[in-house]
């Protein structure tokens, strides 16, 4: 099976879904799978990482069974997109 990595993001939040584009234009590997933050899966994941009492407007990546948050995720997530921008 092919390593991925789990985004979750805040679905409400327009400037979290234009960096979930973002990171789709730029993952031509399919690395990446997002859940909205609102769903069920990206709830239990959430609960499971002992953050389910997080706010909205924020993104979270789970990368390896580690649980990054914010500025950490975006790092993170920035490691393994392609292109220059």
């Amino acid at each position: 099976m092919e390593k991925r990595y789990i985004v979750i993001f805040d679905g409400l939040c327009s400037f979290c879904n234009g960096a979930v584009r973002f990171i789709i234009k730029r993952d031509p590997k399919g690395l990446f799978a997002f859940a909205p933050m609102q769903g069920d899966i990206a709830q239990e994941l959430m609960e499971t990482h002992a953050h389910a009492e997080l706010g909205s407007d924020t993104m979270l990546l789970i990368n390896d069974g580690v649980c990054y948050l914010r500025t950490d995720a975006a790092l993170e997530i920035a490691k393994d997109l392609s292109g220059l921008w």
